[in-house]
């Protein structure tokens, strides 16, 4: 699942600058969009899903508050602050990937097409060569442990990129952000699905998206922009005024990370939890 995300992340990137270089910004962006907009559709089309022996009882709408009562909140605390910590980290990303490639072609002059290579590389390597390798310690070690080791090198990484100048350090420091970040999404993945209670796994899977998509891209981006605006430097793209953002944005992404890891610190392993539950049924007994 993990190297189909970067698969998608390195098509989009990958062929950013061709395309921003043939019809500009704007529409490099709705063309993106657009893109989303009928796989996606498409693909929940053609997904066969097998039949649900049970369906859940209640309405959706009691369901939800069901859910969201104290008493469920309660029960379900260390999946909630799992979620809480994945929430603050994708508001963190957000802050400066939808800025990436304005960063290298305006701020560090580099061409559209030697960006694009750039994220090209590193996505390659830290998010789809290293996916398999940065799993391995998500058994072995625990995804607490690993959640928290991504934390710190996601941190250093984005403070090296925001001082690396050339290709080759650019690179280098591109892929040492681009590991802990799927070391990370690894980690949590599993540890939240490990929390899913098995009789709500669909409506704890959609809490995920809801905390990890749609209450993360505005205000990270919002931060971002605000960051760019009021510390970047004025300029004119596409013909219309904007800003450039500057190693700032990255520095401050870099401490913002730290945060993710409060939340954290209170939840216990997946695999914790479900040893305090005690021995579950077998799908025989079931």
């Amino acid at each position: 699942m993990e190297i189909m995300t970067w698969v998608a992340n390195l098509i989009v990137y990958g062929g950013a600058g061709l395309i921003i270089q043939a019809v500009g910004y704007y529409a490099f962006f709705y063309l993106i969009a657009g893109m989303v907009l009928v796989l996606g559709l498409a693909g929940g089309l053609l997904i066969c899903e097998p039949a649900i022996a049970e369906r859940p009882q209640g309405s959706y709408r009691g369901q939800i508050v069901d859910t969201l009562r104290w008493d469920s909140l309660r029960s379900h605390r260390d999946f909630f602050l799992v979620l809480l910590g994945m929430g603050l980290w994708g508001v963190v990303q957000q802050i400066f990937f939808p800025y990436l490639i304005i960063y290298l072609n305006h701020f560090l002059k580099l061409p559209l097409l030697q960006s694009s290579l750039l994220i090209f590389i590193a996505i390659l390597v830290g998010g789809i060569l290293l996916s398999y390798p940065l799993g391995l310690p998500v058994d072995r070690l625990g995804r607490r442990r690993v959640a928290f080791l991504a934390v710190l090198g996601e941190m250093l990484g984005l403070f090296l990129f925001s001082l690396s100048r050339s290709m080759l350090t650019l690179a280098a420091t591109g892929v040492a952000w681009l590991a802990p970040l799927t070391a990370w999404t690894i980690a949590t993945g599993a540890w939240s699905k490990g929390l899913f209670p098995e009789e709500k796994r669909g409506q704890f899977a959609g809490y995920v998206i809801l905390f990890t998509v749609a209450f993360t891209m505005v205000p990270g981006s919002l931060v971002g922009s605000w960051l760019a605006t009021r510390y970047g430097i004025p300029t004119v793209l596409d013909g219309r005024p904007g800003f450039i953002p500057t190693p700032l944005i990255f520095q401050a992404a870099a401490i913002a990370t730290l945060l993710t890891a409060i939340p954290l610190w209170f939840a216990r392993s997946s695999d914790v939890a479900q040893a305090d539950a005690g021995p579950q049924p077998s799908a025989g007994a079931k």
